[in-house]
């Protein structure tokens, strides 16, 4: 008979001498959150995703395991040296490079069966050029508006004329990025999608098509904007910036940034903290020192300008947000003592909360999260038996 301790998901429980600063992803809620957007997707749709920059500070590869073939259709990354991380791992699930790439790195990726991102005309010639000697499988980039990375529709010309000479050249797919598609107000999105539209119609004028298309981002995917058999590219939404409520299921947040009091100090009204003494306090306060500051990713614009959870409770950061060290007021949570649990990031207090409150945007406050904050998995407790 299992009892309710079985039930639960097991816990990290760091072992000294790590310091008591690090992140929780919980991997059970990330499943839950792959599965919940993958039930949005309308028929023959497939998920891809997108594990840039390391999953956006929450480990990759420890995101990848996670991942089967039956449930996403693909990873997307940003880089070649991250597809090889993941490959080093023994992910062996497809890749795709969303690049730009060298001409170097386009035989790794190939030697990494990695499918490569083209991203315009140039890089188009780099690609046909090793396709002479092998095949290569490629997702072309259309520029529908946004002005970075992507053929503009005046560059297909020279395009069509590459593809057309290159007959070990795979098109597996064909994409572009959306730059409003958080903002379903705005006719961007609108006026690029039916750029997108036009330029696949001239592309198969010229006998060019690929059997998949892609143009959704978490935000599009989530406004329900993604095409029956087309691919979403989602990365954001895998990781809960907030708890979000859809038809298919609620998103939630999968990660817990904590830390701990290691400092109690008790001063009088009218006593300065911090650098700059930006703060001063106005009454007899209780002021406690975190062992977390900007040099890992708490960022510096949260000085006076955050809440932390203490036993539950917010408290407020005060005075500036130092290298190595936040102060924080806990007045009003008096049986706060050395040692207690200090929540930065989770509980309630979101990403997008602190993202807002620092001038930037969900994705930034979890990549800002620095390599020396140590990151330990929750998994989901085995079956009970």
């Amino acid at each position: 008979m299992s009892t309710q301790r079985e039930s639960r998901q097991s816990r990290p429980t760091p072992q000294p001498p790590l310091r008591p600063t690090y992140v929780e992803v919980d991997l059970g809620r990330f499943d839950h959150n792959v599965d919940v957007i993958a039930r949005l997707l309308p028929e023959g749709a497939r998920l891809v995703a997108v594990l840039k920059a390391d999953g956006g500070g929450h480990g990759a590869v420890e995101l990848a395991k996670r991942l089967t073939l039956d449930r996403v259709a693909m990873i997307a990354l940003a880089l070649i040296e991250e597809a090889i991380e993941l490959r080093r791992a023994g992910i062996a699930l497809p890749l795709l490079v969303l690049g730009p790439l060298s001409k170097e790195q386009i035989s790794i990726a190939l030697d990494n069966d990695v499918a490569i991102g083209v991203v315009g005309p140039e890089e188009l010639e780099h690609v046909c050029a090793v396709a002479r000697e092998r095949e290569v499988i490629i997702h072309l980039k259309l520029d529908t508006g946004m002005g970075r990375m992507g053929v503009l529709e005046s560059e297909l010309p020279r395009v069509i004329e590459l593809v057309r000479a290159t007959p070990r050249l795979r098109l597996d797919g064909i994409y572009t990025h959306l730059a409003n598609a958080d903002d379903a107000t705005d006719p961007f999105t609108e006026m690029q999608i039916a750029n997108y539209d036009r330029m696949l119609a001239t592309l198969r004028e010229h006998g060019i098509e690929a059997p998949l298309h892609h143009f959704a981002n978490s935000a599009a995917t989530l406004r329900g904007l993604v095409r029956p058999g087309d691919f979403a590219r989602v990365g954001l939404a895998l990781y809960g910036p907030r708890r979000i409520e859809t038809a298919a299921g609620v998103i939630e947040p999968i990660l817990r940034w904590r830390t701990e009091i290691m400092r109690l100090k008790e001063l009088p009204a009218g006593h300065a903290v911090g650098y700059g003494t930006t703060f001063h306090t106005k009454r007899p306060s209780r002021i406690a020192t975190l062992p977390v500051g900007y040099a890992d990713g708490y960022s510096r614009l949260l000085s006076n300008n955050a809440d932390v959870l203490v036993r539950g409770r917010r408290a407020p950061v005060v005075g500036r947000v130092s290298m190595d060290l936040v102060t924080i007021d806990v007045t009003d949570i008096p049986e706060a003592v050395a040692g207690d649990e200090v929540v930065l990031l989770g509980d309630g207090i979101t990403a997008e909360e602190l993202g807002q409150r620092s001038q930037t945007i969900s994705y930034e406050v979890f990549c800002r999260i620095s390599a020396r904050v140590p990151r330990f998995y929750r998994r989901p407790a085995r079956p009970a038996t």
